[in-house]
């Protein structure tokens, strides 16, 4: 089941699905025209499919079968989520807001409950919280306190420098880029295990380039041979690793990759040449030397050497009567 290839049915051909995954605009429907091209042009396993494009399994095996049930119409019909079903347009949300900006600005307090209750009212029926929640985090707005009543502060408010950092700035410094690990001043060594600069350029030449198609690689391979040395170095667990290390899954995937394609014994033949060649001797042994050592087991030999089971008290006996028989 593991070892299954998945391929796309032949609907349109792979220059038809390119110019069309080319050419679209919205991010979903890109992204399963990037599905259906790499099942084209290269079959193999829904796992590395939905590793390139950066979806989930699930996504490829759905989108694969659609495909071959309904054909174009799969990839094109949008799903029942998302903004489809906002309740105003991006303008409209912007005119809601405008009274409570008004208000803020002339530095009355405007809470998350006051907006959402007048957001009900306009388009009579209740809404979650956390709609009124992703509604100011479009627009930029960011809450002040941690509870439910936090009051939001629009961007174009009086307010602290600080207070000026939109949320979703504020979110980005707060948790940055999974697999971009900050190397402050007070951080500047890092993890005994961490590779130097010098160690990094012999190595950086011998990682592989990333697959072609589907989005650039994004996580930071320095960080990732990082977290592979501190898990040898310690001896710690995959889900053991620090935060500040890309996501253990993926520092696990890549491992794992090198190991199937080659990649860990390419770079210690290289390493091992390096070291020879600055020892003035051939990149490579022109003899190898097996070695054995005996082991001593016992003084004793044949059976004396061995053990017997264990018999009960009553077999003895027996035993020693026949002897004296």
């Amino acid at each position: 089941m593991g070892n299954r290839i998945t391929r796309a049915a032949p609907h349109l051909s792979e220059n038809a699905v390119q110019e069309r995954m080319q050419r679209e605009q919205r991010l979903w429907c890109r992204q399963r025209w990037e599905i259906i091209y790499q099942a084209l042009t290269a079959p193999r396993k829904a796992e590395d499919i939905a590793r390139t494009v950066g979806v989930s399994l699930a996504t490829v095996h759905q989108v694969i079968s659609r495909y071959k049930r309904t054909g174009v119409a799969a990839i094109e019909t949008p799903g029942k989520g998302g903004r489809r079903r906002q309740y105003f347009t991006l303008e409209q949300e912007r005119a809601f807001l405008q009274p409570f900006l008004a208000r803020a600005a002339q530095g009355e307090i405007v809470t998350v409950t006051e907006i959402q209750r007048a957001y009900e009212e306009v388009i009579k029926q209740s809404v979650a919280s956390s709609t009124i929640y992703r509604l100011l985090d479009r627009h930029g707005w960011r809450l002040r306190g941690a509870s439910s009543h936090a009051v939001p502060v629009p961007l174009s408010a009086p307010c602290t420098q600080e207070d000026t950092v939109p949320l979703r700035e504020r979110k980005e410094q707060a948790f940055p880029p999974k697999g971009q690990r900050e190397r402050t001043s007070q951080r500047s060594q890092g993890y005994p295990s961490d590779l130097t600069d010098e160690q990094w350029a012999i190595l950086e030449p011998l990682i592989p380039p990333a697959k072609p198609g589907g989005r650039p690689r994004s996580v930071d391979m320095r960080e990732v041979i990082n977290a592979i040395f501190y898990v040898d170095r310690t001896g710690c667990q995959w889900r053991a690793l620090p935060h500040d290390f890309p996501p253990w899954s993926t520092v696990w995937s890549y491992f794992r990759t090198f190991r199937n394609d080659g990649t860990w014994e390419r770079i210690h033949t290289t390493l091992r040449e390096r070291v020879r060649v600055k020892q003035g001797r051939e990149p490579t042994p022109s003899a190898a030397i097996i070695d054995s050592q005996s082991v001593k087991t016992s003084q004793k030999g044949g059976f004396a050497a061995t053990m017997g089971a264990n018999r009960s008290k009553a077999a003895r006996g027996i035993s020693s009567l026949t002897q004296m028989g």
